[in-house]
Order: structure tokens, then C-alpha cells, then sequence
């Protein structure tokens, strides 16, 4: 398996993609052989339901990477910025 590193390279992104697809959720599926799912979803509380809106298959070793650079760009400041979701599938 390689290893993980931080790389600074520039990115495109497809008028397709540009914006993205809403979501206020997450979740992480254990997987096999040291990958896993991260699924972001669309949460509603008055009905207590999510959707899956991206689903996107990676290897484990990436999530303290993910956590870290998410934890760096949300300021404490910011209860809403959403939720993560523990279910089973």
C-alpha cells in the first residue's frame, strides 16, 4: 500500500461538478481489506431520515487525513456546520 502524503498540485474541476450536490450529513461504512465508504447525505430532522447524495469509496488510512483537514477548516465557531450520522447498514 503507498504511502499517504500531502500533495500541493492544481485541480480542475468540470462545469458539471462545480457545484456540488447539497449535503448536511455524513457517514463512514467499514469496508474490507482496510477500505470504507464515506457517504454524504441530505439529514432531515422533522422527518428523521437521510439520503444518500455521494458516495465515496477510499482506504482507511485516509480518514484521520479527512478528519484532520476538516477539523483545521471548521472553526469552533461553527455548530451548524452539520452532522455525522452512526448507522449500520
Amino acid at each position: 500500500m503507498p504511502a499517504t502524503a500531502r500533495v500541493e498540485c492544481p485541480v480542475t474541476v468540470s462545469p458539471e461538478l462545480a457545484l456540488g450536490v447539497y449535503a448536511n450529513a455524513f457517514r463512514v461504512l467499514d469496508g474490507k481489506g482496510g477500505r470504507c465508504k464515506l457517504e454524504f447525505l441530505v439529514y432531515s430532522e422533522t422527518e428523521h431520515r437521510a439520503a444518500v447524495v455521494a458516495r465515496v469509496p477510499l482506504r482507511k488510512a485516509l480518514l484521520p487525513l479527512i478528519r484532520d483537514e476538516m477539523t483545521s477548516s471548521l472553526s469552533a465557531q461553527a455548530p451548524d456546520a452539520g452532522m455525522a450520522i452512526k448507522t449500520t447498514e
